[in-house]
């Protein structure tokens, strides 16, 4: 819902209450002729009532009245808890800086000395009434901020799968943190023919500018995997074409491999991103897949090693992005490497669901009240 007043020529409606009707008078007299529409109430507790029936842009009101005075009138206003910003002006006729600063710190906006002066009942409803207005601008610019970043939210869900059961073999599970509504963390996989080709990628940046890269980036990487079964290849190809489109201080980092189903055994390449941690079953052993490979975006004719494991029945690769490992606690220390290595060595027999979930809960049991600094993705995957 709009705020009331919303629009540059939209009347403005002020709410006066006070139990003297010459003051109302003054009040609806003068502010009339300024083309603003003026409800009288004659207490705190009529006040109420209207405002609970219709929204004013700027209430009017006075100390001391009957049944409910200003300051009781303004303590039930304010917890009503309203979204949208309506102004209050304490009418008093008391010198007692002490009432002043009471009714200032009860939740009046301003105040103004009786008998009303005209001119200057005119010139302060005037401000707050100016300062209502941007207010309502600002909150139409958020609202309308929200619905596109529930529109880019909504996007982005669409587009990082959640359902890897189109890929037969291997077994792929996956989780996307995001430390914001939306951000640039992102994987993907892709069937090429019997084998598989699966990515994890990482934009600089969090929110709407790491998730637009991360868009364009994704949109890329599908269009080449079908292509180009090398992926070092791949890599300098995508580097060269994302070279073109991001900003100088923006970079990915992105690991990528293809599963080739006939040999057993993986390709891949890493662009300065994440070592990946492959669980060798036979031997209970941990290794680091790394290759040599700048960040995606740094320089256009940049080349990636490309190198392979064998794959054995019953391995285990977790692809992770730094957000994980550089999760801090109150300690400040990090997660880390070798605890991350610890938790695939003592999970390597759970099924994907129970590993993805239970990556998240070790994490989150790790940082403990610490709030999470960068967006966290990972894919669990197992032979």
């Amino acid at each position: 819902m709009s705020p009331p007043g919303t629009g540059k020529n939209k009347r403005r409606s002020v709410l006066v209450i006070d139990d003297s009707r010459l003051n109302r008078a003054v009040v609806s007299s003068t502010l009339s002729r300024l083309d603003i529409e003026v409800v009288e109430a004659g207490d705190g507790i009529e006040g109420l009532d209207l405002l609970g029936k219709r929204r004013f842009d700027l209430v009017l009101v006075d100390i001391i009245m009957p049944r409910l005075d200003g300051y009781g009138f303004l303590e039930r206003f304010k917890e009503r808890g309203n979204s949208d910003f309506t102004p209050v002006i304490l009418m008093t006729g008391t010198e007692d800086l002490n009432a002043k600063i009471k009714g200032l710190n009860t939740g009046a906006d301003d105040y103004l000395m009786k008998p009303l002066n005209e001119s200057e009942l005119a010139a302060r409803v005037q401000s707050l009434l100016r300062l209502k207005t941007m207010h309502d601008d600002l909150f139409e610019k958020d609202l309308q901020i929200r619905k596109e970043l529930d529109i880019a939210r909504n996007i982005q869900r669409f587009i990082i799968p959640a359902d890897f059961s189109r890929i037969s073999y291997p077994i792929i599970n996956g989780r996307y943190l995001p430390i914001e509504d939306i951000g640039g963390d992102f994987y993907d996989c892709y069937a090429l023919g019997e084998d598989t080709g699966i990515l994890i990628a990482d934009v600089t940046g969090h929110g709407i500018p790491a998730a637009m890269v991360m868009t364009m980036s994704k949109m890329i990487f599908g269009l080449y995997a079908a292509q180009i079964d090398s992926p070092g290849v791949l890599l300098s190809r995508i580097n060269s074409e994302i070279y073109k489109l991001i900003l100088d201080d923006q970079y990915i980092t992105a690991f990528y491999l293809i599963y080739d189903s006939e040999r057993r055994e993986l390709r891949f390449t890493n662009a300065g991103h994440a070592r990946p941690l492959y669980f060798r079953k036979n031997g209970g052993k941990i290794l680091a897949l790394d290759t040599d490979g700048l960040f995606v975006g740094i320089k256009e004719d940049a080349e990636y090693e490309e190198k392979t494991i064998p794959v054995l029945e019953g391995d285990r690769l977790l692809l992770y992005t730094d957000g994980i490992t550089e999760l801090r606690n109150a300690r400040r220390e990090q997660f880390g490497e070798k605890r991350l290595a610890r938790f695939i060595m003592e999970h390597a027999d759970a099924d994907g669901d129970d590993f993805c979930d239970g990556l998240i809960s070790n994490i989150r049991a790790f940082a403990g009240e610490e709030q999470q600094d960068d967006d966290i993705a990972f894919l669990d995957i197992k032979f």
